[in-house]
């Protein structure tokens, strides 16, 4: 009796997640060279990777997701192609669903220019992302201040002057 239980409690955990990776999006565009949309899922494909923070209360946490260069890379291939002279000038607008948002240097993207690149996560301390923070939220990972944390991210858009 005891394994149905868990076995239950198992499926009711995952279920919410499953349904949330359908529904879950980001768009992502370059100019007008690409505009795409992925879905939590093929987030969730990418290769993982993590970051520990100190949050707005002073206390630790792990975050998990992509690296946000990888992400773009997967919705746009033309934002892959950008060079090492271009990408020093290219810049990330990071949107929120409530209209916030925030700019990222595409440089502090790239393991090739920063330890600690920014990541576009969707757990945190082993969960997914709670409303207020989710379903994806952006993190920088060597940010004082939590300023480009995006929450609720929805848009990405590289933007080369």
């Amino acid at each position: 009796m005891p394994f149905r239980w868990t076995l239950l409690a198992a499926l009711l955990a995952a279920a919410p997640v499953a349904a949330q990776s359908d529904t879950v999006s980001v768009r992502i565009r370059h100019g007008s060279s690409c505009d795409a949309r992925l879905t939590l899922a093929e987030l969730r494909a990418l290769p993982h990777r993590t970051a520990t923070i100190k949050t707005h209360d002073g206390t630790e946490a792990t975050y998990e997701g992509a690296l946000l260069k990888e992400v773009l890379a997967r919705g746009c291939p033309s934002a892959a192609a950008i060079d090492k002279r271009t990408m020093v000038r290219t810049a990330v607008r990071v949107g929120a669903s409530d209209g916030y948002s925030a700019l990222v240097a595409l440089t502090e993207a790239d393991t090739s220019f920063r330890e600690r690149p920014v990541l576009l996560t969707w757990m945190r301390n082993g969960a997914p992302l709670d409303d207020h923070d989710g379903p994806l939220q952006l993190i920088v990972p060597d940010d004082r201040r939590h300023a480009r944390d995006v929450r609720n991210v929805n848009a990405l858009e590289v933007i080369t002057p």
